[in-house]
């Protein structure tokens, strides 16, 4: 794996540098602290039962040979969860939603029953014990079938199986596509696949119930949020609950979800007046952790020349069994970049999410952006093959400029600076396209089947609460922006703690955060402890707190900059009454606080600490006490969506082009990457080794879900993946190596240029791959609108089966 990072800026002496992670000794040596290693006394441990069946009537539950069970102490069912709880909030009209089944079953693997014992095994034993008796009804899988008259209805009252449906009209649609010279038509269907982090979902609960606090440990990645639905639901009030996340092992966007079996297991907790623990089995984890499936028809205006004007796409997402917070925003998301890189003004989008008697969704890494991406970048594929350009050159001809920058886009967000021409040359001349198309035609003559892929994508990062506009809120003028908090604290030894709302799961927040508190107060990382994970009761939070979106680059950095230079200001007040001189005449370095002129006259971050908490009297006049500040930090640019619903809906968009060169072998349908360069750019770096780790992980994961993974279903609804032996998730042999090439355009909006990234390849890898595929097999004809490419789907396509 090879990287040409050099970092351009030279204001920071920590930031920008590839500073080893903090983190990973306590991992290496297995002193990490995930929840299934919490060992509280009297814990008991939870099963869940779930329905074997796509769709039924649930006529009887029977729990008492389970309760007679020894040491069995609570058996609970949905009729039973229904009076301890509210249904989970939304902000528009969804199906009353509770975690547990009531009246029907929806999916294979809805919780129908739990059960909470002495130990793991006996709960286990007790599902086997609960009589359940079901009506089968008919079932629905596919969205168009699911929209058909007289198909099988999920909930009642939603004809047709819609759950949501909106229009959305962006500049003049009509005279785009009057003006064209011709309208270019695809239909693309992008598959139904997840994330599979090693650690499956897991919760424990404890409920006092001399105090009354609820304490619940599992892995929320979205904590701000849910901090007001989840004790809601509960029927608690919010400062009644203790949320807690310790180290977290993979979230990729599936931990949002972690709220519904983490409130049944609350529940059993607060029957049982003791603590519950609950961990996912493998199978179980991958009916929680699906992703939408989506079918999309597309039609762009174009120009003869290759000039897009306008598009007009149809979007019908599978949705599941249910739409929960935070969906639609599998729909939704996709629209901050809907146009890509493109100067296209003329947008019209029609969006229904569709029940379905599949899992219900979750985000999924890059969420909502990857089949957005993918009908997007096929049809530009299609408009220079029908018009006989190449592909390359249509992107060129449609990029937004450097000088366009900072570019609004038909929807209102701000794309906040870059070069995309100079990302798609570096691409291409990174793999020798141009050099390749040259030779292809010989290697098809002799049997060769290869092909070039070269896409570029921006991607959306830290999502603002205007977002609620287009799910159609009634009240989205409320909503702007988004925020986070942290606290740094500088402790009378003259060490440094900080602390802050995100919650990692991997990215390496601890040495970051670190990183940037040394260089606003000149110490080195080593001199600053991050607090890990997060804790309501010990780090500060916000509204929107936590890490989703890739948002920590842009508005944790922002929380935690803020209030390392909230303590900054006050130890220079402090140092300059102490040196007897203005605050403007010293400067901050190697833990010392110096005067510029004469830097022999100094004191020590640790002499000015001690002078805050104990020596008062050195304290300038109306100075408090004590050294620490905590911050909340507003993204600036970013507010409610307008009448016609246009907003900035991100905080920034970086942007990456991929180029690739494969090779199909058309008798078995194999795709061999040869290689692939991503040329990458998210403004200031904060730490190169974490970028690139970051980049390698989101590359291979959207290689693996345009290559090999794929929820699949049968017609009638039985999930044919609940095991790595059906899921097919790629090994170190299935991945190709990888370039990754840099460039640099600092954010004119953030704090310090950073922009969010690390989602952006899993979203650019689908089209990338499908364009290369097809250019590959363009000898026989094959057209890729669907994926994952397995042999199998390849083949098929080749011989016409």
């Amino acid at each position: 794996m090879k990287s040409d990072l050099t970092v351009k800026h030279g204001r920071f002496k920590w930031i920008g540098k590839p500073v080893k992670r903090k983190e990973d000794h306590r991992f290496l040596t297995g002193r990490g602290l995930f929840t299934d290693d919490l060992r509280i006394p009297g814990m008991l441990h939870a099963a869940v039962l779930r329905s074997p069946y796509p769709h039924a009537r649930i006529k009887r539950i029977d729990a008492s040979r389970a309760e007679r069970l020894p040491g069995v102490k609570a058996v609970i069912t949905g009729e039973q969860l229904k009076e301890m709880m509210n249904p989970f909030r939304h902000l528009i009209n969804v199906p009353p939603y509770y975690p547990m089944a009531i009246d029907k079953v929806r999916y294979v693997g809805e919780p129908v029953a739990a059960v909470a014992a002495e130990d793991k095994y006996t709960a286990r034993d007790a599902l086997d014990l609960i009589e359940v008796e079901y009506e089968p009804l008919p079932a629905v899988v596919d969205v168009l079938d699911a929209i058909k008259d007289g198909a099988p209805i999920v909930h009642d009252g939603y004809e047709r199986n819609i759950a949501w449906h909106r229009e959305f009209h962006y500049g003049d649609i009509e005279q785009a596509f009057s003006n064209a010279d011709r309208v270019v038509r695809g239909t693309y269907r992008f598959h139904r696949y997840s994330s599979t982090p090693l650690e499956p979902y897991a919760c424990v609960a404890h409920y006092d119930p001399g105090t009354g606090l609820l304490t619940v440990w599992d892995q929320n990645q979205q904590v701000g949020l849910y901090r007001s639905r989840f004790p809601a639901a509960l029927k608690l009030s919010e400062h009644m609950l203790r949320h807690i996340t310790l180290d977290i092992g993979g979230g990729f966007g599936n931990k949002v979800m972690s709220y519904a079996t983490s409130s049944i297991i609350a529940v059993l907790s607060m029957i049982t007046k003791r603590p519950v623990k609950w961990m996912a089995t493998r199978s179980e984890d991958m009916l929680q952790v699906q992703a939408a499936d989506r079918y999309a028809e597309v039609e762009m205006a174009v120009k003869n020349d290759g000039e897009i004007l306008g598009m007009k796409v149809k979007i019908l997402e599978n949705i599941g069994a249910w739409l929960r917070h935070p969906e639609p925003q599998t729909i939704t998301r996709g629209f901050f970049t809907f146009t890509g890189a493109y100067r296209m003004k003329h947008v019209y989008i029609d969006a229904a999410a569709v029940f379905t008697n599949k899992a219900p969704t979750v985000p999924n890494r890059g969420y909502g952006c990857h089949p957005a991406y993918f009908h997007l970048e096929r049809t530009v594929d299609l408009v220079a093959d029908e018009l006989g350009l190449d592909r390359t050159e249509v992107r060129m001809r449609n990029f937004v400029k450097p000088d366009e920058m900072p570019y609004t886009t038909p929807l209102g967000c701000i794309y906040d600076g870059g070069d995309y021409p100079e990302a798609m040359r570096k691409a291409m001349d990174a793999i020798g396209y141009w050099e390749f198309k040259r030779k292809q035609p010989e290697l098809w003559r002799n049997g060769v089947y290869k092909g070039a892929g070269v896409v570029l994508i921006v991607e959306p990062a830290s999502t603002h609460a205007s977002v609620t506009a287009l799910w159609g809120s009634p009240i989205y003028q409320k909503y702007a922006s988004t925020s986070e908090a942290a606290t740094v604290r500088v402790h009378p030894t003259g060490k440094i703690v900080a602390a802050v709302g995100t919650v990692p799961q991997g990215q390496g927040h601890e040495t970051v955060v670190a990183q940037i508190v040394a260089d606003v107060l000149g110490v080195t990382p080593d001199d600053v402890e991050v607090l890990p994970g997060f804790d309501s009761h010990t780090h500060p939070f916000g509204g929107e707190s936590g890490t989703y979106a890739s948002r920590f680059a842009v508005v944790g950095v922002g929380a935690v900059y803020g209030a390392a230079m909230a303590v900054r200001n006050k130890v220079l007040r402090i140092a300059a009454n102490m040196l007897e001189c203005r605050p403007e005449d010293l400067e901050i370095e190697d833990g010392k606080i110096f005067v510029k002129e004469s830097p022999e006259r100094y004191v020590t971050l640790r002499e000015v600490a001690r002078a805050a908490y104990h020596q008062l009297a050195v304290l300038p006049k109306g100075e408090d006490p004590g050294l620490e500040e905590t911050y909340t930090y507003r993204f600036p640019v970013g507010g409610p969506a307008d009448e016609k619903l246009r907003s900035n809906y991100s905080s920034s968009y970086a942007y990456m082009a991929g180029g690739c060169i494969v090779e199909v072998d058309p008798e078995t349908g194999v795709v061999k990457v040869e290689k692939l360069v991503i040329v990458h750019d998210a403004g200031t770096v904060l730490n190169p080794l974490i970028m690139d780790g970051q980049i390698h992980g989101a590359t291979y994961h959207g290689l693996a879900g345009a290559l090999f993974e794929e929820f699949a279903y049968t017609d009638d609804g039985y999930p044919l993946a609940t095991t790595f032996a059906d899921y097919l998730a790629p090994t170190a042999y299935d991945t190709p190596d990888m370039e990754v090439l840099h460039t640099e355009h600092p954010s004119p909006f953030s704090v310090i240029g950073s922009k969010g990234s690390g989602e952006g390849t899993t979203i650019l890898m689908p089209p990338l791959l499908a364009s290369a595929v097809e250019d590959a097999l363009k000898p026989f004809g094959v057209k890729i609108n669907e994926l994952p490419l397995t042999p199998d789907r390849i083949w098929r396509l080749i011989h016409r089966r």
